[in-house]
């Protein structure tokens, strides 16, 4: 799925958020805009997930990197400075310190080669226990979906603990700058937003 790429994805599919929307104080002019130019780049990067998983391990942050280039500068032609950096400490807080293992962030960060490596770790040893969720079988009745988005919640608090344990005081002083203002965001296990705010049925698990 590529909005769980992070980065380019994930401002993508916040943009389709009514709150998010709300927080970017969006003209409908603008909305209207977004709608077409998000599908136009989802539809372009459609099998970036495979592309990526077709690259050598050291080549996937450069292609990564340069599919984020474009789509902040398409989003620029749209939204204005504010509001696209807004955007992106949206983005960093839904991500949380997983963003850490993305080279640029851990460069703003200043993450030493040893700190970023114990980030990978970590982030393999949670990708572990969600392929552990994943293995128990089709999601079942409403129940079931919402028991293990507890647990996919669970994981991503632990992700987080453990990777605020590596840093220094100065390096988290920066992540909090890097992410800005604090931003309520309303999960929705058993529903997802449609086109631009428009409420569809639950996903599938």
């Amino acid at each position: 799925m590529m909005f769980g790429l992070g980065g380019p994805m994930r401002l993508l599919g916040l943009l389709r958020n009514p709150q998010v929307q709300q927080e970017l104080k969006l003209t409908e002019e603008q909305k209207q805009k977004l709608q077409g130019l998000t599908e136009q780049l989802r539809e372009k990067f459609r099998g970036l997930g495979q592309e990526l998983r077709g690259l050598p391990p050291e080549e996937r942050p450069k292609r990564l990197a340069q599919v984020n280039a474009e789509v902040e500068k398409e989003l620029a032609k749209v939204l204005k400075e504010e509001q696209l950096n807004r955007l992106k400490q949206i983005a960093l807080q839904v991500e949380g310190y997983a963003a850490l293992a993305r080279p640029d962030i851990a460069k703003q960060v200043g993450l030493t080669e040893g700190q970023r490596k114990q980030v990978q770790e970590i982030l393999q040893e949670a990708a572990e226990k969600r392929r552990s969720l994943f293995q128990q079988g089709p999601g079942g009745d409403r129940q079931a979906r919402f028991q293990r988005f507890q647990e996919w919640q669970k994981i991503r608090q632990w992700v987080d603990q453990q990777i605020e344990k590596l840093l220094t005081e100065q390096q988290k002083k920066k992540w909090q700058e890097l992410i800005g203002p604090p931003f309520k965001f309303e999960f929705r296990p058993f529903g997802r937003t449609g086109r631009f705010g428009q409420r569809q049925g639950a996903p599938r698990s």
